[in-house]
């Protein structure tokens, strides 16, 4: 089967570096939600209290890039 490996496939763009974050999650006894977001490259720990602002958190650790500027 010539060809066969990788038929079909398109070759994918590149879409940049990868970022590491632990994301550190506990929920309290009324459902909330609060924890930790640390960049593992440079240890850049922030917290969070909610779903909405991990999300935020995250985009905006995402947009500042893997060297934390």
């Amino acid at each position: 089967m010539e060809g066969a490996k990788g038929a079909g496939m398109e070759p994918t763009e590149h879409l940049g570096d990868y970022t590491t974050l632990i994301v550190r999650i506990r929920q309290d006894d009324a459902g909330r939600l609060s924890g930790v977001v640390e960049r593992a490259r440079t240890g850049e720990k922030v917290r969070f209290h909610g779903l909405e602002t991990l999300s935020r958190l995250v985009a905006s650790l995402l947009s500042t890039g893997a060297d934390g500027s």
